[in-house]
């Protein structure tokens, strides 16, 4: 009777155990990469990668509304991970350097073996938007980026939409990233791929703002490989 019950307690432990786990992996998030750090050359800019997280959930949308101080900072060049959704719809995806805005949304409508499914994150957060910056003027001691969040499904929002209930499964708001101009230390640029083995093909958002020109680009998510020109 005393063995059943250390079983039953060491059942329950593992359950309990388990459960920790799957609660704390399944988390939607917005994440900056890198979230701080010191950019050394001014004259160079920097660039950060916002990395998507689905959690435990399949995503038919997400969109990503970012704010920085247009008088400070000034985007370049957008670029998305043109593999995780179906649809990047231009009416929901533009940068703007006069209110300091960027905002992509990524749509995928009907799960599908053949096309694109809803996006799910498979071992580690992949990268949804990467975005190149000028500096502007050094007067300012930090660089703020910040998502805009409501916690509901609203125009110009960040929203991760479940597919199965069309609800927004970003349950609290992002963290913002915040960048030096007087150190010595440079933000690293992307991303590991041996660590998010995300980065093989961008696309670039061609709507507002100033983009620079470059070759074609590549970016591959878990399986596969896309190619795409810009």
């Amino acid at each position: 009777m005393k063995q059943k019950k250390i079983v039953g307690y060491f059942l329950c432990l593992l359950i309990l155990i388990s459960s920790s786990i799957k609660a704390s992996a399944s988390s939607p998030s917005f994440t900056f990469y890198p979230s701080s750090g010191v950019v050394q050359d001014a004259q160079e800019g920097f660039t950060v990668d916002v990395l998507i997280d689905s959690g435990s959930y399949e995503l038919s949308k997400a969109r990503a509304m970012i704010k920085f101080d247009p008088k400070v900072i000034k985007l370049v060049r957008a670029s998305k991970n043109s593999s995780l959704f179906e649809q990047w719809p231009l009416e929901q995806s533009s940068t703007d350097n006069i209110n300091g805005v960027v905002i992509l949304t990524g749509v995928t409508q009907v799960d599908s073996q053949e096309g694109t499914p809803f996006y799910l994150t498979d071992t580690s957060p992949d990268v949804f938007i990467r975005l190149e910056f000028d500096v502007i003027t050094t007067k300012e001691e930090d660089i703020v980026l910040s998502f805009e969040y409501s916690g509901q499904d609203d125009d110009f929002m960040s929203v991760l939409i479940d597919s199965d209930t069309q609800n927004n499964v970003l349950a609290v708001k992002p963290q913002s990233a915040t960048f030096s101009l007087n150190s010595q230390d440079i933000p690293e640029t992307g991303l590991n791929p041996s660590a998010i083995g995300a980065i093989v093909g961008i696309i670039l958002i061609l709507v507002g703002g100033y983009i620079r020109s470059t070759g074609s680009t590549y970016f591959r998510k878990r399986t596969g490989t896309i190619v795409l020109s810009d």
